[in-house]
C-alpha cells in the first residue's frame, strides 16, 4: 500500500474507531501497516494513561484546594462558592472516567502484545534463545501486572472520593446557607483525608507506569 497523507489519515481514524469499539487486534493490525508494532502501541498507551492519571491527580489536588476554600468561606456569595465546587467535582469526574477508559486500552493492548510474544516463543527452535525469551516475557508480564494493579487500585479509590465529594456538593446546593456550610466544615476531614490518600495512591501508580515504560526501553 502506498502511504499518502490521505491513506495515513484514513488509517489513523480507522484505528481510533476500532480500539474504541474493542477490536484491539484489528486496531493493532491497522497500525502495523504504518510500521507500529504491538510493543510500540502498548508503550504509547501506557504513556497516555500515565499522562491522563497525572492530569487527574492535578484535578483532584485542585479540588482539595477548592473544598478547603469552600469550608473556610467567610462572607460573600455562597452560591458562587457552590458553583466553583460543582465545576471542580465535574472536572474530577470527567478525568476519572477518562482514566478508566485509558486503563481499558492498556489491558487490551497488553493482551495482544503478550499473545504475540507467546507465539514468537512457540516458534523459537533454539533452546537457549527460547529460555531467554521466556524469562524476559515473564519478567515483563510481572512488571505489567504490577502496573495495571496499581492503576486499578488508584481508579477504585476514586469512586468513594467522588461519591463523598458529590454528596457535599448536593448538600451545599440544597441549602446555600451558613448552617450548611458549618455542617461541611464539621465533616471536612473525611473528604480531605480521602483525597490525600487518593493522591498518594496515584503517585505510586504513576511511579509503576514510569518503571514499566523504562523497562520497555522508552523514555
Amino acid at each position: 500500500m502506498l502511504f499518502t497523507a490521505r491513506n495515513v489519515g484514513v488509517l489513523v481514524v480507522m484505528a481510533g474507531l476500532l480500539v474504541g469499539s474493542g477490536c484491539t487486534s484489528t486496531y493493532v493490525a491497522a497500525w502495523k501497516q504504518l510500521g507500529w508494532e504491538s510493543r510500540d502501541l502498548l508503550v504509547d498507551q501506557v504513556q497516555d494513561t500515565r499522562s491522563r492519571q497525572e492530569a487527574a491527580k492535578v484535578e483532584f489536588t485542585s479540588a482539595l484546594d477548592q473544598f478547603r476554600a469552600t469550608y473556610e468561606f467567610d462572607g460573600g456569595e455562597l452560591e458562587d462558592a457552590y458553583k466553583k465546587l460543582q465545576k471542580s467535582y465535574d472536572r474530577c469526574y470527567a478525568q476519572a472516567d477518562d482514566f478508566r477508559d485509558e486503563i481499558g486500552g492498556v489491558k487490551r493492548l497488553g493482551a495482544v502484545f503478550f499473545k504475540e510474544w507467546e507465539s514468537d516463543i512457540e516458534e523459537q527452535t533454539v533452546p537457549e534463545y527460547k529460555k531467554a525469551m521466556i524469562k524476559q516475557r515473564d519478567d515483563t508480564q510481572a512488571s505489567f501486572d504490577a502496573m495495571v494493579a496499581k492503576m486499578d487500585e488508584a481508579a477504585d479509590k476514586m469512586d468513594p472520593v467522588l461519591e463523598s465529594f458529590k454528596g457535599r456538593v448536593i448538600f451545599l446546593k440544597s441549602s446555600l446557607n451558613a448552617q450548611a456550610l458549618a455542617t461541611l466544615q464539621e465533616n471536612a476531614d473525611e473528604l480531605v483525608d480521602g483525597i490525600e490518600a487518593l493522591i498518594a495512591e496515584m503517585n505510586q501508580s504513576i511511579a509503576e507506569a514510569d518503571e514499566f515504560i523504562a523497562a520497555m526501553g522508552a523514555g
